[in-house]
């Protein structure tokens, strides 16, 4: 989909990514809408949410078993009123398969022609149903290998020795099922277990080999969850669900430096918790005359933990926090209009309207209100409007992350005319007196499926949403610190003794300056910890058109097209002027779009596919670069028969080209050659990449 960002917690994401866009900590893949942080999506299976990843609160999908998976639903604005916290770029709903009967098996193989990226997935999906009740059992197993910087042209002089893009090893196994305990009472379950282990190095010399200078990283994921429910319905169009969640996400991380024969290691855990119970009344009111009004009312309590430490070293840098909040939510939906006479000008009216309350003991409360309206007209013209306002709770690490203090070289952060010897006082990391992230959603939509041309269907929304108080550390660069006045509100000069202590005061301290530590030589601090600092614009639209077009003896044919939109802006300070994010290195390009169309007759479906993602601009330096963009040409081929043949009955297969003409990313300045060439949120190192799959259904 063009609205979702590769930034974000993603496996190919490069050390020169800024930790704001995105970051590879374990291997996860998350969901990133509109390129807002994976953090600001929320994203959960079958209605509940898991325990978040490492240190950011976005969750793994690379741990669902893809064969279990039904659909996924989304939802692109706001959606707090609905969701709760983190739903300020929108909400995915991964939907799983239910009252599946039968035993279906697949392999799968692909590599990239390149070099490397070389997939091996395996899957066993089974379940059956009965008058009662049934269930579904899923079993995955996926191996990778990794994409070597020596594998491609474009990487090979410049980053030697670096992983591209890590491989991994990954066993999932789901199982959901549900049973009526009485009439009208329900019980369902959805539980959850998935392994993953990945390997990435980086050389830090030309010599490319990171046992002579560099470091690798190895780490080590689990994931858990359990979902038990109980759905009773009470009769006269109410029932009643309760839901509870417990869920864990740990991550394991052992790092290994090498520097001149000598090997320094470090072995962090993220282990994540996360608990939730929530209780939910749905039902009809009364009837306007147009279908009845129906209402939900709600609450719940939800707990998340995290223990980040280092376990082969106490080096002072472990938290142990957790964070609580009570809500409770109220949904309305009550049709206006409803005309069954074409004639009509007004088929169909529907206001929505929801309010929610949530309690973040220690850092405040949120009311978030949401108001809908949907307008069917009888020339095929539908209208959608939504407006709310979103909150994003601060993360765990953002509010309890030690905070650290580095003495450098008064050079290093821009400072001129201080006496020989000066140093800087570098102050970042965590900050308990954080407030949650609030955001203004708006969204139109118009939605046209012309009479005469039933098959066809052009859809535009232009949405718009203005976000405040973003969590950020305001300094961006601190070679500029002191040169730059935008940085002027961050920067105490010629600190007092009570300065200088007050800042170190409960800091881990480092000092990396020439020479040894005298607070007498200190000429500036630099106060960089997390904070509520950053507002951003974002305005855009997408457009989905598709058509179908039906042949006699030539089969069908679906054409389908789908583009998007964005423009943003952010302010980091009230100094700070008003700076591009769409459209720059490392943040979503302007425009991205994916037009195809699959022509299928009887068994066989073709499908070719063009994908285009924009240019960006690289304004790290006073030039600015342009970064060229991206268009790739995929094509499957795809033969389900339907046999009464034992041996071909259920058989499936797939035979599949992405990128056939080998696009390559643009290469971009860098400063090391541990970091990655190119633009690694939006563009990918893989190449051409071909792959097979055969599937049966017993």
């Amino acid at each position: 989909m063009p609205i979702a960002s590769g930034a974000g917690q993603n496996p190919g994401i490069g050390q020169n990514v800024p930790e704001s866009v995105g970051s590879n900590l374990g291997g996860a893949s998350s969901i990133n809408l509109r390129g807002l942080g994976s953090d600001a999506t929320i994203t959960l299976l079958n209605g509940h949410r898991l325990a978040f990843n490492t240190a950011v609160q976005s969750i793994d999908i690379s741990a669902i078993p893809l064969a279990a998976v039904e659909r996924m639903e989304i939802v692109t604005d706001g959606a707090s009123a609905l969701y709760g916290s983190d739903a300020i770029a929108g909400v995915a709903n991964i939907i799983l398969r239910k009252d599946y009967r039968g035993l279906t098996t697949r392999a799968y193989w692909g590599a990239s022609t390149d070099g490397g990226n070389v997939q091996q997935n395996y899957s066993v999906t089974g379940g059956t149903t009965w008058d009662s009740g049934g269930f579904t059992v899923a079993y995955d197993y996926a191996h990778s290998t990794p994409i070597l910087a020596n594998q491609r042209d474009y990487a090979a002089t410049r980053a030697p020795g670096l992983t591209l893009y890590p491989g991994f090893d990954r066993h999932n196994v789901l199982l959901s099922g549900h049973q009526e305990i009485m009439s009208g009472l329900t019980f369902s379950i959805d539980s959850l277990y998935g392994e993953r282990k990945t390997d990435r190095a980086f050389a830090s010399s030309t010599a490319g080999d990171y046992r002579v200078q560099g470091l690798r990283r190895k780490t080590n994921t689990r994931t858990i969850s359990v979902a038990p429910g109980m759905n009773f319905e009470a009769g006269g169009g109410w029932e009643a669900s309760f839901s509870g969640v417990y869920a864990e996400d740990r991550t394991l991380i052992r790092s290994d430096s090498y520097s001149s024969g000598i090997v320094s290691s470090a072995e962090l855990c993220y282990c994540n918790k996360a608990f939730n119970l929530e209780g939910i009344v749905r039902g009809s009111l009364f009837d306007l005359g147009a279908g009845p009004v129906k209402a939900a009312i709600g609450g719940g309590y939800r707990k998340n933990f995290l223990h980040s430490y280092n376990r082969l070293v106490n080096n002072g840098q472990s938290i142990e926090a957790s964070q609580d909040n009570r809500y409770g939510f109220l949904e309305v939906n009550a049709p206006i209009v409803r005309s069954e006479n074409p004639d009509t000008l007004v088929q169909s009216l529907i206001f929505s309207g929801a309010v929610r309350y949530e309690d973040y003991p220690g850092i405040g409360d949120v009311a978030t209100p949401k108001l809908g309206a949907l307008l069917a007209t009888g020339y095929g013209l539908t209208f959608k409007f939504s407006w709310g306002k979103s909150f994003k709770a601060p993360t765990l690490y953002q509010l309890y992350s030690v905070r650290g203090v580095s003495a450098l070289d008064i050079e290093v952060f821009g400072g001129s005319g201080f006496p020989a010897g000066t140093v800087g006082l570098y102050s970042g990391g965590g900050n308990p007196d954080l407030k949650p992230e609030r955001s203004e959603n708006w969204t139109a939509s118009a939605i046209f499926e012309p009479a005469f041309s039933p098959n066809s269907k052009v859809e535009f929304s232009y949405y718009s949403i203005r976000y405040r108080d973003r969590i950020v550390t305001p300094v961006t660069y601190i070679t500029q610190a002191l040169s730059n006045p935008i940085y002027a509100d961050l920067i105490s000069f010629n600190p007092t003794s009570d300065q200088i202590n007050a800042t170190l005061d409960g800091a881990l301290f480092f000092n990396d300056a020439s020479g040894e530590w005298d607070p007498a030589r200190v000429g500036a601090i630099i106060n960089s910890q997390y904070t509520n600092a950053a507002r951003q614009k974002i305005d855009g639209f997408d457009i989905s058109l598709s058509h179908r077009i039906e042949f006699d003896q030539m089969g069908n044919i679906s054409l389908w097209a789908t583009g998007s939109y964005i423009k943003s802006r952010q302010r980091l300070s009230a100094l700070q002027p008003e700076t591009e994010l769409a459209g720059s290195l490392f943040f979503p390009p302007h425009l991205r779009g994916v037009a195809g169309f699959t022509w299928e007759k009887g068994p066989f479906k073709l499908t070719p596919v063009v994908n285009y993602i924009g240019g960006v601009k690289d304004r790290r330096a006073t030039v600015t670069y342009d970064v060229g963009s991206m268009t790739t040409f995929d094509l499957t081929a795809r033969l389900k028969i339907d046999s009464e043949s034992p041996i071909f009955r259920g058989l499936d297969i797939s035979l599949s080209a992405q990128n056939v003409f080998n696009d390559k990313p643009s290469l971009i300045a860098t400063t090391s050659v541990s970091q990655s060439p190119y633009d690694s949120a939006n563009y990918s190192p893989w190449g051409r990449y071909i792959s097979f799959s055969i599937s049966k259904s017993w």
